[in-house]
């Protein structure tokens, strides 16, 4: 009785376990079933080797959409975002004037959008989400107010020029301390823009001018010759250094060297192609050689200049003047021996080259200005004030 009721506990214990492991292999086999696997057979061998992902995900929310015949559609698309612009108002623009301050930029979203449709156009849409891909960029445009600046046509950094001289203030009022004068005619840079006061800058110094005497070239076309006039006169002075450009043109030489009553032979009139061309060749102030030789041969009638084309006392030494000078071909020779003497003992240090054909020595260097080619040019020590004053004769016929 124990044996075989202790055999019946352990024939049934078998029989469950039995059952047990047919359930598990059931539902493995189930659970596997529908499972892709990729194999690789070796000797009639199968071994699995990986496991490859559905490549053909279902859209839950398309296929509702397409069951229930819904005139909805989802979307996820790319989308520009137009920049706007905004306007800010200049008083250092002409009024009116429009000038971008900041260049506008269209932005970038990315949308997933439920839209609706009725007889194929949309109807509506529901932003579901949306990502920023590129900012927007604002544009932002300045819009002049400036009657002043409008009325003479004229920007920031532009030049304005005086009708009469005038006074430039510290401050934009008329008891402000005086900075300096500035001449007729003279050009002033535009800062800032006003109504009866204007900041400008004059040679480095800035500071505040009435509108009354300012013009500008749209309103006043001839002004800037007269401007150029200007300049060249307030260039000249006592000091100047010779070496420099004139900025003088042929024209000008021409206009200051011609109907001149004291010029009696017209000497002076006939060669002021040749002075300015000495200028350029010999970078010496043309004007300066020509006030020598007005000086020099009292206007072309000294008999040096008459009979030996002498307009400089070339050579001309005190113990036997007319004898001891140098006799010239004509004028033209006689202008260009004293433009290169000069250039290349007196105004230029030994070594400089003047032109390609002549290099300085300097042997009476005693500096650029007028007065210090008097120091060993003439034994007058008054002769380079009465050399100035012909130069500002001839400037003033300008």
């Amino acid at each position: 009785m124990y044996l075989k009721s202790k055999g019946k506990i352990i024939i049934k214990f078998s029989i469950s376990w039995f059952i047990l492991g047919i359930i598990i292999i059931g539902l493995a086999i189930a659970f596997f079933k529908n499972k892709i696997f990729a194999t690789n057979t070796y000797e009639k061998e199968e071994q699995i080797v990986a496991f490859e992902k559905n490549q053909n995900a279902v859209d839950i929310v398309q296929v509702m959409l397409k069951n229930t015949n819904s005139n909805k559609k989802m979307v996820n698309e790319k989308r520009d975002i137009v920049f706007t612009t905004e306007y800010e108002q200049n008083p250092n623009l002409p009024k009116d004037e429009e000038q971008v301050k900041q260049e506008g930029k269209n932005g970038k979203i990315q949308v997933t959008a439920l839209q609706e449709y009725q007889n194929e156009e949309m109807t509506g849409e529901e932003i579901i989400e949306s990502t920023t891909l590129e900012e927007v960029i604002t544009q932002i445009i300045y819009v002049g107010t400036s009657e002043f600046m409008k009325k003479y046509n004229v920007h920031i950094d532009d030049n304005m020029y005086l009708l009469e001289a005038e006074d430039l203030k510290e401050e934009a009022k008329d008891d402000s301390n005086t900075i300096v004068n500035i001449p007729r005619y003279l050009n002033v840079t535009l800062k800032e823009a006003g109504e009866e006061w204007i900041k400008v800058s004059y040679k480095g110094q800035e500071g505040y001018l009435k509108t009354t005497n300012i013009t500008s070239e749209t309103v006043t076309p001839l002004i800037t010759e007269k401007n150029r006039v200007a300049e060249l006169k307030n260039n000249l002075n006592i000091e100047m250094d010779l070496t420099n450009k004139s900025g003088l043109t042929l024209s000008d030489y021409k206009t200051m060297l011609s109907n001149i009553s004291f010029d009696r032979n017209g000497i002076f009139e006939q060669n002021a192609e040749v002075f300015y061309n000495a200028e350029q060749k010999y970078k010496i102030n043309g004007i300066f050689l020509a006030a020598i030789g007005i000086h020099e041969s009292g206007w072309g009638t000294s008999k040096l200049a008459s009979e030996k084309y002498n307009l400089f006392g070339y050579m001309a030494f005190d113990r036997d003047p007319y004898n001891s000078a140098t006799t010239f071909e004509n004028y033209e020779n006689s202008i260009n021996t004293v433009a290169e003497a000069l250039a290349k003992n007196y105004l230029y240090v030994n070594g400089t080259k003047i032109n390609d054909d002549i290099t300085a020595r300097g042997t009476y260097f005693n500096g650029t200005t007028i007065q210090s080619v008097n120091t060993r040019y003439a034994s007058d020590q008054g002769w380079y004030e009465k050399v100035y004053g012909y130069m500002q004769y001839l400037y003033n016929r300008l």
